[in-house]
């Protein structure tokens, strides 16, 4: 692997255990980690500017942390349990739930979180949420995914154009600040694990 050293242990099993590997209890931290960040995602959804048809949210912002934070492990898990919990019907997007919700103008978006968590998570899990350059590099790479798989599904039900104009041109200064809001926090936030 070229020297690279991955590492799939989260902030909070960093925070918690401190560094001693005790299987059963890091199984235990990794699946509470992962209902925690799916409350994260719910609520993240919740904070939102009404926009038709694609909300604005905090959700881009809790993606790129989570899995930041988190790697890709248990970032891929909260996603998918969000997305799961979204698909029994369960009011935890924007605007409700349910199959039909993932199939609509936003679905794109919520499939692209989960693609962009496994590609920031495996990133993070190589080191990159602990340098600023590198952080900003990974998650302006994840924002890129959400918005293809976004545009994507929003262009086969409105068209291209409708899809840039109203899925991509609104959303791009103020995911450049939630991005630059991640990579200020992403180090302070391992600075003050070390510390403790």
């Amino acid at each position: 692997m070229n020297g690279i050293k991955i590492s799939r242990i989260s902030w909070l099993e960093t925070f918690v255990l401190k560094n001693s590997a005790k299987e059963q209890f890091s199984q235990l931290t990794n699946f509470v980690t992962i209902v925690i960040c799916s409350i994260l995602l719910i609520l993240s959804a919740k904070i939102k500017v009404d926009l038709y048809p694609v909300p604005m949210t905090l959700q881009p912002l809790a993606v790129l942390m989570i899995a930041m934070l988190c790697g890709r492990n248990i970032s891929v898990g909260a996603v998918s349990l969000y997305l799961f919990q979204g698909i029994l019907g369960i009011p935890v997007f924007a605007y409700g739930g349910g199959l039909p919700y993932l199939l609509g103008p936003t679905g794109g978006f919520l499939f692209g979180f989960l693609f962009a968590s496994m590609i920031i998570g495996e990133l993070a899990d190589r080191g990159w949420g602990k340098q600023n350059f590198k952080s900003i590099l990974a998650m302006l790479l994840g924002l890129v995914v959400i918005y293809i798989f976004g545009i994507f599904q929003l262009s086969i039900l409105k068209g291209f154009d409708f899809a840039i104009i109203n899925g991509l041109k609104p959303f791009i200064l103020g995911d450049l600040y939630k991005l630059i809001l991640a990579a200020f926090l992403l180090p302070q936030i391992w600075k003050l694990i070390k510390k403790v």
